[in-house]
């Protein structure tokens, strides 16, 4: 039977999901309050201003300061709201919890139209916030009950609240609290979960760029916000890409850090990431060992990559993108067949090679586990240049440009290549890992199928017989893609059968799409490691409290058959009065305007 909402909450919830019912997973994975043995017995939290000096707290807009509101919900019960607008800059509050034991921990987030909040939280204690957001409200104000985390609180335990200062910035509204005690059952599954690390099967794709342009993150702290995210999920592996290309976001001696020397920038979030990794190399901190370390912390191993690629883009960022040894070789750079520059740079040139290879060594100095080649954002690393030409004509006596691109040969030039960059790469990390009595890895992301990778030169099969790679992942639909599909055959046989454990990839939006819940199911059931989720974010709790579980797959299987066609579910508490005004009237204020 349904969960009905109690009158005055409107809840978007599929028909199958019992209340209580722990002998089974649940939908959406505890990030709705009904999913939770113990939620009639919840402890509401209404009065956001408890822990607060009045210094910080105003009734109207003020500089420093959170705005205060009384409110009353259609339900009968009343509390205060903090908001904060973008501009007002206010302070870390933290509110005093009052309870002990374990508990599933929900935040009421204010939205109303262009209104939306995002708000920043943590536990005293907690190494970095969880970033929680409510985007749309109901009509014209409501407030979304969103999943926060499940935590062993005791009797002082706080909930840390800020609003985004920095990047781009919005507001932060908060209204209440609920703490779900959970069932003893429930703790001793939590438990036993997170001590069970055959799950973390999962890796995530980190671009190294994006959080800097919207967030702008100036601190330790800051920084780790985009990593705490993967504490106690199914992911083991980090994928921590530079910015593309030999660029990077700390001074290094053989990259370039991204932004130097430029005074205007294309757009905003270009000029806040430079602000962003300018403020840490200021403080002598580097953001790419910090987000290592971050994630050494959480229990996940870390390979830094490169994306053969990022030399250049499209104006008008050419400025602010290309790096400096871009622009001061253009001999080495590709060339197309018929004479057309490419904007790559050619690993057929020994001083290319070794100048992203020494970058690599560099940053697996600051403690990763390996080295990672993001081939899907890098194709092609060899065209027709001299000095590949002159590579081929030492070897097959021709010029290439004289046969056919199909021609046998020229997948064989441009695996020769391919693999003398991943040999160097190997002597590189084994130099590296034996101080550290380790075997460093080498892993690589491809597209999904073997004609796709073998037209560019990286034969998955010679390079895994080489003993060249650890790990692979696959990523269908990125550039260069002809054939978008995966072959899992293929994998299976060049990877898996020979000890090499391999992870196809999707995007972190998933369930927005109809297409991908079978796509995953097929990964589930393809024989890889696991699944890779490629700019992996948890702006949706919903979507991240699946995703980030799909290290257990019989119940991602059968989460995935329950949630066909299944919008995540929203929670909004509408409200009888909000300030002055009511909500619920014959004549609502909203007509003024």
């Amino acid at each position: 039977m349904a969960v009905l909402p109690p009158k005055g909450e409107c809840w978007n919830m599929s028909e199958n999901m019992i209340a209580g019912d722990i002998d089974k997973p649940a939908l959406w994975a505890g990030a709705v309050a009904q999913e939770w043995a113990n939620a009639s017995q919840a402890i509401l939290r209404t009065d956001m201003t408890q822990g607060s000096p009045d210094a910080v707290l105003s009734p109207g807009l003020k500089k420093g300061c959170w705005k205060v509101v009384p409110y009353e919900t259609r339900e009968g019960w009343a509390g205060t709201m903090v908001w904060a607008a973008p501009e007002a800059e206010a302070p870390e509050l933290a509110i005093p919890l009052g309870v002990q034991g374990w508990f599933a921990i929900f935040a009421g987030l204010f939205a109303a139209p262009e209104c939306p909040t995002l708000a920043w939280l943590r536990l005293d204690g907690d190494p970095a916030d969880l970033r929680r957001e409510a985007k749309a409200g109901v009509g014209y104000g409501s407030t979304e009950e969103v999943f926060f985390k499940v935590a062993r609180l005791d009797e002082t335990s706080r909930l840390h609240l800020s609003p985004q200062r920095r990047g781009f910035i919005q507001p932060c509204g908060l209204t209440h609290i609920r703490l779900i005690p959970l069932a003893p059952a429930e703790v001793e599954r939590l438990l036993a979960d997170r001590a069970d690390r055959s799950h973390r099967t999962m890796a995530a794709t980190h671009d190294g760029f994006s959080w800097a342009f919207y967030r702008s993150p100036q601190t330790t702290e800051e920084w780790l916000r985009d990593i705490e995210i993967f504490r106690d999920t199914d992911f083991g592996t980090l994928l921590l890409h530079s910015p593309g290309a030999d660029k990077v976001i700390y001074p290094s001696k053989i990259g370039h850090m991204k932004g130097v020397g430029v005074e205007v920038f294309p757009r905003p979030g270009d000029r806040y990431f430079v602000e962003a990794i300018q403020a840490m190399a200021r403080q002598g901190v580097n953001p790419l060992k910090v987000l290592i370390d971050g994630a050494h912390d959480v229990g996940m191993k870390v390979h830094v990559g490169i994306r053969p690629a990022g030399w250049s883009f499209v104006e008008p960022y050419l400025d602010y993108w290309e790096p400096a040894f871009y622009r001061q070789n253009p001999q080495w750079r590709c060339v197309d067949r018929d004479g057309t520059p490419v904007a790559r740079m050619s690993w057929a040139v020994p001083e290319v090679r070794k100048h992203l290879i020494e970058l690599l060594r560099e940053q697996v100095g600051f403690g990763a586990d390996g080295a990672h080649v993001v081939f899907n954002r890098g194709f092609p690393v060899v065209l027709y240049e001299p000095p590949a030409v002159d590579l081929f004509q030492r070897t097959f006596g021709l010029d290439p440009r004289t046969i056919e691109e199909a021609d046998p040969r020229i997948a064989q030039w441009r695996s020769d290549v391919v693999t003398t960059f991943m040999r160097e790469l190997r002597a590189m990390l084994d130099e590296e890992g034996k101080p550290r009595k380790t075997r460093l890895a080498s892993s690589i992301m491809v597209l999904g199928n073997e004609p796709d990778n073998l037209q560019y030169g990286v034969d998955i099969r010679r390079l895994v017989t080489e003993g060249l790679v650890d790990e692979i992942y696959s990523y269908m639909w990125d550039f260069g893609s002809k054939h978008p599909h995966y072959e899992w055959a293929y994998f299976r046989e060049a990877c898996r059968d020979k000890g090499i454990p391999f992870s196809p990839a999707t995007a972190s939006y998933f369930l927005e799409s109809y297409y991908t819940l079978p796509l995953v199911k097929s990964f589930l059931e393809s024989g890889a490691k696991g699944v890779a989720i490629w700019d992996a974010s948890d702006d949706n709790i919903h979507q991240w409290s699946v995703i980030s579980r799909f290290g257990h797959e019989e119940e991602t299987l059968w989460r995935i058959q329950q949630l066909e066609n299944v919008s995540p579910p929203r929670k909004h508490i509408l409200f009888h009065r909000l300030g002055e005004n009511v909500g619920d009237g014959r004549f609502a204020p909203v007509w003024g305007g």
